[in-house]
């Protein structure tokens, strides 16, 4: 009764919210109405106002009248400007208020979304008291066709019992009337006599031990059956509370074959999981189809998902027991702490492991990636420095024979060697220069007299352009240091590179000036102006010859 009202109560709040959801939304449809038209007002009202302050800008950009004479009376330009702002003030009040009540018609309209959205929140409340009103209502009438039953069989029962109180009472009737018979054998029928009673006194304790086991029976049948509905409460708030664990949880604890859950039941427009998926994914679609379906319309809920795979569970257990211990109920609330510790599931961890599998094997192609390239990088270096090693020693070789001639051709003789202070890392030795000028013995670079550095420093440049030639080559004072003798060898030497290789010497050497071809100069004239001025000796040596030739004998 408690559950029925309840339920009317419910009913009754849902009515009305439903009824208030309806006078909002006409009151909401009307305000929409009522803004568009204040909208279209305003729009009309400010086109209106621009119209107006166009002309007057027009009007105001046209030429000026002459001003009228001190006391003289306005005329009708004035009069007419004055009109138009009067007008215009006018239409900017009514812009004006037109915009206030658009403003207060979309804060209305806003209150009442508001309101819809308390009614809606309301409907949904009783709706979901609805449900639980007509759930309590259901289970109260399975309790009373429950107990309609027990009573129907304690009734047969004491049937039963009055039947067997019944003979009873018959034999004892009989015994009597054969003690009364058979009265002149007192003896031998007292002995019957007291059989009989005897009889009769277990009869009668069997009769009252039967009623007392049956009133037992009751009661424990009773018992269980609070404590089983108890316990199947319990389970449901506990596996409801696991979700998506839970559920394949008992239906791996169960064995329910995958092809069917969900049962035909529970699809109301939800396609039927696919055979092949896991308990888990099993588990999923089946919440999921009962969401779907309950937002659908249908009946079913996911409630009922859990009832119906707990039923299915319970004719399972009820067949063959479940293999292993029952764990206790320490062990129960130490599970369920941890659970509540644990927290909530995360419903999107499939999708989340998914995205983060495939950005994982992206960033492992992308490392093989990068490791094939480190590879054969790495190999195109070994190459590289093999092929630098090879061309350097190759060089290196040609540079040492060749700087050893030009030496020579330099000195007038001696020798010069090259040498690699590490051979084995070519890419960190350096080079040492060993010079024996003719007449002296071999010694270290350094400890040449300045003019005889120059010079075994301008070999090594010579056979450097002997060993790899350039289009042109500029030397800047190469030659201060040498004297007379080391100038003619340096000029021959020189001229016999310029065959092959543009040479522009800065010098101030005499010897090294008559060795060229062409001279460039900078000169001071009289009037203190710096100017270059070129020279080509072959040209110059023809001009001689021929002022020798055509001068007097």
């Amino acid at each position: 009764e408690a559950a029925r009202a309840a339920a009317t109560v419910a009913a009754a709040d849902l009515r009305r919210a439903e009824e208030e959801e309806r006078s909002a939304g006409r009151e909401l449809e009307r305000l929409v109405r009522e803004e568009a038209w204040q909208r279209a007002q305003a729009e009309r009202l400010e086109a209106e106002l621009a119209r107006a302050r166009a002309a007057q800008g027009d009007a105001e950009r046209a030429e000026p009248p002459a001003a009228p004479p001190a006391g003289a009376p306005a005329t009708a330009p004035d009069v007419a400007d004055d009109a138009e702002d009067a007008a215009i003030a006018t239409w900017e009040a009514r812009l004006a208020d037109v915009s206030g009540r658009r403003d207060r018609a979309a804060a209305r309209a806003a209150e009442v979304d508001r309101a819809r959205s308390d009614a809606e929140r309301v409907r949904a409340r009783a709706e979901a008291g609805a449900a639980l009103a007509e759930e309590r209502i259901a289970a109260a009438d399975r309790a009373v066709a429950d107990l309609a039953e027990r009573a129907a069989r304690a009734t047969d029962a004491r049937r039963e019992t009055g039947a067997e109180e019944a003979d009873a009472t018959a034999a004892e009737a009989a015994a009597r009337a054969a003690l009364e018979m058979r009265s002149a054998g007192v003896g031998a029928l007292r002995q019957e006599v007291r059989q009989a009673e005897e009889e009769i006194v277990r009869t009668r304790q069997r009769s009252h031990a039967g009623s007392d086991r049956l009133r037992r029976l009751e009661i424990a049948e009773v018992e269980a059956r609070l404590a089983l509905d108890g316990v199947r409460e319990q389970l449901l708030v506990e596996l409801a509370a696991l979700g998506d664990v839970g559920l394949s949880a008992l239906i791996a604890q169960t064995g329910i074959d995958g092809a069917t859950v969900p049962p035909a039941s529970w699809q109301v427009g939800v396609a039927v999981p696919d055979e092949g998926a896991t308990v888990a994914e099993h588990a999923r679609q089946t919440r999921a189809g009962a969401a779907a379906a309950s937002e659908a319309g249908g009946e079913t809920d996911l409630a009922e998902v859990f009832e119906e795979v707990l039923a299915r569970a319970g004719e399972r257990w009820a067949a063959e027991a479940p293999e292993g211990e029952v764990p206790s109920p320490g062990r129960l609330a130490a599970l369920r702490r941890r659970f509540h510790d644990v927290g909530a599931t995360n419903p999107f961890a499939v999708e989340e492991y998914a995205e983060i599998r495939a950005r994982l094997d992206g960033l492992e192609s992308q490392e093989r990636d990068l490791r094939t390239a480190i590879e054969k990088t790495r190999a195109l270096i070994r190459e590289l420095e093999t092929l630098i090693s090879e061309r350097f020693r190759t060089t290196f070789a040609r540079l040492e024979g060749e700087f050893d001639a030009q030496f020579k051709t330099l000195f007038g003789g001696g020798y010069a060697q090259l040498s690699l202070t590490d051979p084995s890392d070519l890419a960190a030795t350096g080079v040492e220069i060993v010079a024996r000028p003719p007449g002296k013995k071999p010694q270290a670079l350094a400890m040449l007299s300045g003019g005889e550095r120059a010079l075994t420093a301008v070999a090594l440049l010579f056979a450097m352009l002997r060993v790899r030639p350039v289009p042109f080559c500029v030397l800047d004072e190469v030659d201060a240091a040498l004297d007379e003798a080391n100038i003619g060898r340096f000029s021959e030497a020189l001229a016999d590179l310029a065959r092959a290789i543009q040479f522009i010497v800065i010098t101030h050497n005499r010897g090294t000036i008559e060795a060229a071809d062409a001279l460039y100069g900078v000169t001071i004239g009289d009037d203190a102006v710096s100017r270059v001025i070129s020279l080509r000796l072959e040209e110059a040596r023809d001009i001689a010859d021929a002022a020798r030739a055509s001068g007097p004998a």
